[in-house]
C-alpha cells in the first residue's frame, strides 16, 4: 500500500473593516472559488503561512484575529493524498498593488474579488464545477467563511 501524502496548508478569511468585505478568489472564470491560502512551508507556522498567503493571493498585509478551525479531506481521485487546512480570520491592515499569483494560478485564471459575506457565500454555493477535488476545496473554504461570519456576529 502506498504511503499517504499529507499536505498541510493555511487559509485566511480576510476582512476589510472599512468596506466590510472579504477576499475571495475566483478560479477558472468562476467555475469555483477559494479563499487565500496555500501550503505551509518549512520553518513556518500555520499562522505565518496564512499571513504570507494573504499577501501573495490576497494582495494585502494582515493581522490574524482568530483561528477558525481545521478541515481535512482526501483527494477524491487519489485517496493517498490527504489535505489538512487550518483556517484563520484575518484583518486587512495594508493594501499592496496586486496579488502575486504563480504561473499555475494565472493559467487557472485566478481573480481576486472583494465581496460581502452574503455575496461570497452565494458564489461558493452556486459553484459551476463538477470536479470532485475542486468541489472539496470550494466546500472547505465555504465552511471557513461561514465560521468567520458567525464569529464576527458575536
Amino acid at each position: 500500500m502506498p504511503d499517504i501524502i499529507r499536505r498541510s496548508a493555511a487559509r485566511a478569511v480576510i476582512i476589510d473593516d472599512i468596506s466590510n468585505k472579504i477576499a475571495i478568489i475566483e478560479v477558472k472564470n468562476g467555475d469555483f472559488h477559494k479563499i487565500p491560502g496555500g501550503g505551509i512551508e518549512a520553518g513556518e507556522t500555520a499562522e505565518m503561512a496564512a499571513i504570507r498567503e494573504s499577501l501573495e493571493e490576497g494582495g494585502c498585509e494582515v493581522v490574524i484575529i482568530n483561528r477558525l478551525g481545521e478541515h481535512e479531506f482526501f483527494d477524491p481521485k487519489d485517496k493517498n493524498n490527504y489535505h489538512h487546512s487550518i483556517g484563520f480570520l484575518a484583518k486587512k491592515i495594508k493594501d499592496h498593488p496586486a496579488p502575486a499569483f504563480t504561473q499555475e494560478e494565472i493559467s487557472k485564471h485566478y481573480k481576486l474579488l472583494w465581496l460581502t459575506f452574503e455575496e461570497a457565500i452565494k458564489r461558493f454555493t452556486d459553484t459551476k464545477s463538477t470536479v470532485p477535488f475542486e468541489l472539496a476545496m470550494n466546500n472547505r473554504d465555504l465552511d471557513f467563511i461561514k465560521i468567520a461570519q458567525e464569529y464576527l456576529k458575536k
